[in-house]
Formats: C-alpha cells, sequence, structure tokens
C-alpha cells in the first residue's frame, strides 16, 4: 500500500474539525484509518522511521520560514506558519499520544503539502550550503543576489557540458569516397 493517497492542491490555512460520527462516512477518514491499519502491520522500526522521515521534512520548512534572509510570497510564508502550527498541535485529528499512529495526521498532511513547498525548501538548503561556503559579505538581499547568479552560471556550465557531449566542438565532414589501402 502506497503511503499517500492523493495531494492536495494547497494546504488549507483553516483546518477542518472531525468528529467520529462524520468519519465513518469521509472517504479521507477511511483512507487514513487504513493508513493506520497499514502501519500497525509494519514492524515497529520500520513504521515510526516512516512517520519520522516526514516530520524531518518540517524542520527544514521551519529553519526557512525562520531566516530574515530568506524573503518569501506572504501566501507561502502564511500557509507554512499554518503548517507549523497544526504540527505543533497536540490534540488534533489523530491525538499526538496514540502509540504509533499519533502523528499519522502530522506526516500526512507534510506529505500532501510537500509538493507546494519542496521547491522553495531545496532553493533554501541550496542558498545555505552556498552561504557557509562563501563567507557572507553585504545585506542578505545582495547574498542572495550573488547566490542566484552563482545558480545561473552553474546552469549555464551545465547546459554547455550537455551541448558538447551531444554534439561535441568540431563538425563531421562528409566523406565523398571511403578511404581505401590498396
Amino acid at each position: 500500500m502506497n503511503f499517500i493517497v492523493s495531494r492536495s492542491e494547497s494546504l488549507p490555512l483553516a483546518l477542518p474539525a472531525a468528529n467520529a460520527g462524520s468519519c465513518k462516512q469521509d472517504a479521507a477518514c477511511l483512507q487514513i484509518a487504513g493508513l493506520a491499519q497499514w502501519l500497525r502491520e509494519l514492524p515497529t522500526e520500520t513504521a515510526e522511521a516512516t512517520i519520522n522521515l516526514r516530520l524531518a521534512r518540517a524542520k527544514s520548512l521551519r529553519q526557512m520560514l525562520d531566516d530574515a534572509d530568506w524573503s518569501l510570497p506572504a501566501g507561502m510564508r502564511e500557509r507554512g506558519h499554518a503548517l507549523l502550527a497544526y504540527l505543533c498541535g497536540f490534540d488534533d485529528l489523530i491525538a499526538d499520544d496514540v502509540p504509533l499512529i499519533g502523528r499519522l495526521d502530522d506526516a500526512l498532511l507534510i506529505e500532501l503539502s510537500g509538493s507546494e513547498f519542496e521547491g522553495e525548501v531545496q532553493d533554501y538548503q541550496d542558498y545555505r550550503r552556498f552561504c557557509c561556503e562563501f563567507p557572507a559579505r553585504g545585506s542578505a538581499a545582495e547574498r542572495r543576489t550573488e547566490w542566484e547568479r552563482e545558480c545561473l552560471a552553474e546552469a549555464s556550465a551545465m547546459l554547455h557540458r550537455q551541448t558538447v557531449r551531444e554534439r561535441g566542438y568540431a563538425r563531421a565532414l562528409p566523406y565523398s569516397r571511403p578511404f581505401r589501402v590498396c
């Protein structure tokens, strides 16, 4: 069984509350129940690693949102804070103290919202590596501009190498007659 059943288009700012009565008819709750059963059937270490792998992604998101040097669109920042607020809540869709599956809803929300934040988080991590490699100079905007220049230079070099691999430097000359040794 796959861990992800479907992807959401965007993370809602107000997460819906669920009650046990309506949950039985709700297809999403049935999918969560199926995932919970799947987790229970896994070895405990594997199930915990499956959940923890998804929860680790939230750490990168938190670092990005907390970094004053990294500018984000207001809507993305707001949705990121809403996601982190949900993750910090103890009594959410599945109470966090339920053994093994208590953080399943948190892991699912991270997985479902991953496509929205993934590209920006990867860019942020690349920017942090750049800042570690090259000493910080100038303002945050100047450092980010320098990082973007480095990214463009790297992309240009990659395209050049690809072109050289495909065509080479020298043009192939058509042979009018095959070479023959008599």
